[in-house]
């Protein structure tokens, strides 16, 4: 492998490592903003006023049993799923990066070493 091809992977493995700590942050602004809404799912509140009976009863459980569970599962367990993935590729490419910086080291090492054989 040549120095160029390795220089260039390695800005494109930390042009990738930046994108994804930025998806990070993105990502964890809107867990916030799902959170901060949450009450949202449940809004309006049904009184006497706006509707009641049986039909209201269950319009209220749909909300509370599923449509709450549903946005609670998404701010908590699928977004931390997203995070545990994006770490792990994060990490990969921190290993991936300093595996190439290993190797440019190395060619490096090897070209000044022929070049002083050279002299």
């Amino acid at each position: 492998m040549s120095l160029s091809y390795l220089y260039a992977k390695l800005s494109k493995k930390q042009e990738d490592l930046r994108h994804l700590i930025r998806c990070e942050g993105e990502l964890s602004q809107h867990q916030q903003d799902f959170v901060h809404h949450r009450h949202l799912c449940t809004a309006p509140e049904l009184s006497s006023d706006t509707w009641e009976g049986d039909l209201a009863r269950s319009f209220d459980m749909i909300r509370d049993e599923y449509i709450l569970t549903e946005y609670q599962d998404i701010t908590g367990n699928q977004f931390n799923k997203v995070f545990r993935i994006l770490s792990n590729k994060v990490e990969d490419i921190v290993q991936d990066i300093e595996h190439i910086k290993q190797m440019i080291a190395s060619l490096e090492a090897e070209e000044r070493r022929r070049a002083r054989e050279d002299k």
